[in-house]
């Protein structure tokens, strides 16, 4: 049971890990000027640091998953057979997040191709990267106050949810998530 214990620990750490990771690319957004030839320094550098994070996710993935599929068969209790299935959804889930950064990159990917490959002057580019910047801006804004908004009631329904378990390893779980979600929450913020 308490290799279990730590195995749940081990993937309720992942899953905020990845959660935190697949939201962290708001923290990576283009902070330079509105020129052309910066912008596309820029992304070829982060199209670089996609491919080597989405095949790090890809790698770590399937190894949890393989790891909870292995756990999952080796196991008689059921609590431990249900934490090594756990460990196999977020196993899939890196495996998937990998994929999308690794093949589609981020967010201004579809920006960047269809200027990029435009017969439009430098000027022109650069009053398009302007605009678009502005209200990418608008849309970041946005984006972060429905994150606030959901972590935190993600951490009110799980801390109601523990004030109303009678099972002790169940509420600290409940507590847990409650805690990582308005820490979350309270990281938006700012």
């Amino acid at each position: 049971m308490r290799y279990t214990l730590m195995v749940l620990l081990l993937v309720l750490f992942s899953l905020c890990r990845l959660q935190a990771h697949a939201y962290s690319s708001d923290l990576n957004y283009y902070e330079g000027p509105a020129q052309w030839d910066s912008f596309n320094k820029y992304m070829r550098e982060r199209q670089k640091e996609d491919r080597v994070t989405g095949m790090s996710y890809m790698i770590s993935g399937a190894i949890a998953t393989l790891g909870g599929v292995a756990g999952y068969y080796n196991s008689d209790d059921s609590f431990s057979r249900g934490v090594y299935a756990i460990a196999q959804s977020v196993g899939v889930a890196a495996v998937g997040y990998g994929a999308n950064r690794y093949w589609n990159g981020n967010e201004y990917n579809s920006f960047y191709y269809a200027v990029e490959g435009a017969p439009l002057t430098s000027a022109q580019k650069a009053e398009l990267l302007r605009r678009f910047l502005e209200k990418e801006k608008e849309e970041r804004n946005k984006t972060r106050w429905i994150k606030i908004a959901t972590h935190s009631l993600i951490a009110a329904v799980n801390l109601y949810s523990a004030s109303r378990e009678e099972d002790k390893n169940v509420r600290g779980v409940l507590n847990f998530l409650a805690g990582t979600n308005a820490i979350i929450a309270f990281s938006y913020a700012f």
